[in-house]
């Protein structure tokens, strides 16, 4: 329960500078040592595999998004994903082996973004240091990714923590005092990152793992239908939601109010059914003046792929 020394600490990485390490050292808890096998001692096999749990920006239509999840043994398996009508799903899956995983998720038969994904299952109570959260497997540009360390029973030894991806990505620690540490780090650009676990200078079991950071443009719309109700991001700086009104022009011409909204990505946006096809005119005024990039431009189709491009 002592404060780690130089807690909490910041740590800068860069996809081609050489990562920066922290010690992160960690008060004895128990004479437990870590070990090098990542199974863990034989008596804790028939321990409890950590659940795996993850949110995930995207807005479900009226298509179907499945989930297949490929075991270290090369069976496979399908999460439980749910909907959550906010533009996010929650994907939910029970683990039955340990290690490496990978998961696909598709919408439509087509990947969405983040997939596939990647992510370490080890058992709860190892004995050993383990890491886990949602910040190893998935995150968004600009959006902390965060995820936990168990030190528990591991015994003495320093903690020390690298991200390398295309980003320089700030890492912060915080100890819980409970055995375990919240990290998170702030990835500035799309890509794959590398997270680098190291306990008494070997990597932890799963390290590096490798998350897969979207770009913020994640509320593209896989369909923008005609007679869907829709949440469509428009780039707007303004925050102040009260003071802007939005209309959309129909290709008819008819032109009516439409609602603004904050997204789930922090984004403004707004939420409209389309009742005819072609190129509709979103306009985001402040007093009676357009905001910066208004008016926006909108293609509706059948079913192709729109998305709310800049006029």
């Amino acid at each position: 329960g002592e404060h780690i020394p130089n807690s909490p600490f910041h740590v800068v990485a860069s996809g081609t500078d050489p990562a920066v390490e922290e010690p992160c050292d960690t008060a004895p808890s128990s004479p437990l040592w870590a070990t090098d096998d990542p199974m863990g001692p034989a008596d804790r096999m028939e321990a409890t595999l950590r659940p795996f749990s993850l949110v995930i920006p995207f807005t479900v239509q009226k298509g179907e998004i499945r989930g297949e999840v490929r075991m270290p043994s090369g069976r496979t398996a399908h999460p439980h994903i749910t909907d959550n009508k906010d533009g996010t799903v929650t994907v939910k899956y029970s683990p039955t082996e340990r290690g490496l995983h990978e998961m696909d998720i598709r919408y439509d038969g087509n990947h969405i973004p983040g997939s596939p994904l990647q992510f370490y299952v080890d058992a709860i109570n190892s004995g050993h240091v383990t890491a886990f959260g949602p910040g190893l497997s998935h995150g968004l540009v600009n959006t902390p990714a965060i995820f936990t360390i168990t030190t528990k029973d591991a015994g003495e030894g320093g903690l020390s923590l690298a991200v390398e991806g295309p980003s320089k990505a700030e890492i912060s620690c915080k100890d819980n005092k409970d055995g375990t540490c919240t990290v998170s780090y702030l990835p500035t650009a799309p890509g794959d990152y590398n997270i680098i676990v190291k306990f008494d200078d070997q990597n932890i079991a799963g390290s590096p793992f490798m998350a897969k950071v979207t770009g913020e443009d994640f509320t593209r719309m896989s369909q923008l239908s005609v007679g869907t109700a829709t949440d469509v991001s428009l780039k707007i700086m303004e925050t102040d939601l009260s003071s802007l009104t939005a209309t959309i022009r129909a290709p008819s011409g008819l032109e009516e109010p439409c609602l603004l909204k904050k997204l789930p990505n922090r984004h403004i946006g707004i939420s409209f059914t389309p009742k005819e096809v072609g190129e509709h005119v979103v306009s985001v005024k402040k007093s009676g003046k357009h905001v910066t990039n208004s008016p926006f431009k909108i293609m509706v189709g059948q079913s192709e792929i729109g998305d709310a491009n800049r006029a």
